[in-house]
């Protein structure tokens, strides 16, 4: 009898266990569907691949979290789907999946309701994502449905544009773009619409967003904060000389540099000092001297904390390997020894750890 006990308090427990976390159910997407009419439920949709290391983050660490579970049991039928086979890669093209993890919620018809890119660091965060997507003033694809049907509302552009940003969407530029025509010269301003300006996807440097920001910082610096438009500002310049030097960007000559240095002038922000070695950098390179280029770099990218280099490093010093003469090369894997010497930035050292023995000591 003892025994029995025993089996019936660990079989419970077992149970309890299962009902903890996430319950994802071995369902077509048609049953899924057919099970959530039925229940009166919606449908949870995790898509992954085999490589993602955020898929598994999310399916090892979050998803049987018990608050994760008790979350999303009540509300969805859960299901999940490789999109490297069978049903899972016919669901990422009907859905247009192009990035994992994608979590879709869907109504009983298939419909996506909402779409979340990405996944989070905590259950908490996760829940708060997923609980946009049962808000009909947040769920993306309600908005969507009414921008098809013709509703360009300030308010309904405004909270597409925000949801389209959220899950990376390019169609996110056009439903700005609209906005921005609808706004008044007061309200383009305004602390509502500074999430336009300050993503740096919709307000690139040479961009009209950017020339309007630039025009109007002043006002800007007024309702939003200096040091929020300032660090707008600065970012922007850190990602147009950053393009120099790393060949992202080939067109642009020695007098672009000049103009972005004379505009850095203007405006107060902790990164400038960087940004002036950068077009210091991005000078030197421009001449296609390469003596003066590495010069260049054993001065100034000492000076440069280490995560700024991730982007900048390697592309010079392949540059300076490729053709300098031997004495030069040895000169540049001397630099990128001492940096791998001196770093605490793990990806930094990680990076460099792997392209020395790889391109500069070959």
């Amino acid at each position: 009898m003892r025994k029995f006990l025993l089996f019936v308090v660990a079989f419970f427990m077992l149970q309890m266990g299962a009902f903890a976390q996430t319950n994802f159910e071995e369902l077509t997407l048609e049953k899924a569907l057919e099970k959530s009419k039925k229940e009166n439920k919606l449908v949870f949709v995790d898509t992954y691949t085999s490589w993602c290391m955020p898929c598994k983050y999310m399916a090892n660490t979050i998803f049987p979290k018990k608050e994760m579970g008790d979350y999303l049991n009540e509300r969805f039928v859960c299901v999940k789907f490789n999109t490297e086979e069978g049903e899972g890669a016919e669901i990422m093209k009907r859905y247009e999946i192009s990035a994992f993890p994608t979590f879709l919620i869907l109504n009983s018809e298939g419909e996506v309701q909402h779409k979340i890119v990405g996944g989070s660091e905590t259950a908490e965060d996760f829940i708060k994502r997923v609980e946009e997507g049962l808000d009909e003033e947040k769920a993306i694809g309600i908005l969507a449905n009414r921008y098809a049907k013709g509703d360009r509302s300030i308010n309904l552009l405004t909270k597409y544009a925000r949801a389209l940003l959220a899950i990376q969407d390019p169609q996110v530029v056009k439903v700005a773009e609209e906005l921005i025509g609808k706004l008044s010269d007061a309200q383009r301003v305004d602390t509502a619409y500074w999430f336009i300006y300050e993503h740096p996807f919709l307000t690139q440097v040479g961009s009209p967003n950017m020339t309007y920001l630039l025009e109007n910082a002043e006002r800007f610096q007024k309702s939003i904060g200096e040091e929020r438009v300032n660090e707008k500002i600065a970012t922007a310049f850190d990602l147009q000389l950053t393009n120099m030097i790393t060949g992202r960007d080939r067109q642009s000559g020695v007098d672009a540099i000049d103009r972005v240095e004379n505009e850095m002038e203007k405006y107060k922000f902790p990164s400038k000092a960087r940004l002036k070695m950068f077009a210091e950098i991005a000078r030197a390179q421009r001449s296609g001297d390469i003596e003066k280029l590495l010069t260049t770099c054993e001065k100034d990218i000492p000076q440069i904390e280490h995560e700024h280099l991730l982007a900048v490093f390697f592309p010079l010093s392949l540059t300076i390997k490729r053709n300098g003469t031997p004495d030069q090369q040895a000169r540049i894997l001397k630099l990128a020894k001492k940096l791998l010497a001196e770093t605490t930035n793990d990806k930094f050292k990680f990076s460099l750890g792997q392209f020395i023995p790889y391109a500069l000591e070959k």
